[in-house]
Order: C-alpha cells, then structure tokens, then sequence
C-alpha cells in the first residue's frame, strides 16, 4: 500500500506541467492563473481515478486467478 502512495504521489509532480510548478504565488489575476487551476485539478483527478482503475484490475485479477485455480481443482 506505501508503495502505491508513493507512485501516486510521484505521478502528481510529474503530471504538472511546468508552469503549474513555477505558479509564482497564488495570483488570480495572472493570465495563466485559470489554465493552472485547471491543470491541477486535473492532475489530482487524474490520480484518484487512476488509482481506483488500478486498485478494480487488481481485484479482477485476483478474481480470475481463484477461479483458474477451483476450475484445476
């Protein structure tokens, strides 16, 4: 589980683009300041859903496998 944090957390630095990671501040009226926001917001949902695809295929697998293994049986 501390490993999958860690990924996810990985995957949000490196999902930002650049301008969102040199954001000088919190400045709204700045002309990048919409196009940030809305990278980060981005970025973070990218991370939840991703993280919840990943956590359904481990649990299909996981499926499969017990029912190769009572279909051996």
């Amino acid at each position: 589980m501390k490993s999958i944090i860690t990924v996810m957390l990985c995957s949000v630095f490196l999902i930002m683009s650049q301008l969102a990671q040199a954001h000088p501040g919190h400045d709204d009226s700045h002309w990048a300041s919409d196009l940030i926001h809305v990278l980060t917001v981005f970025a973070v949902g990218s991370i939840i859903v991703g993280g919840f695809i990943y956590k359904q295929l481990l649990r299909r697998r996981k499926q499969l496998e017990r029912e190769e293994i009572s279909h051996d049986a």
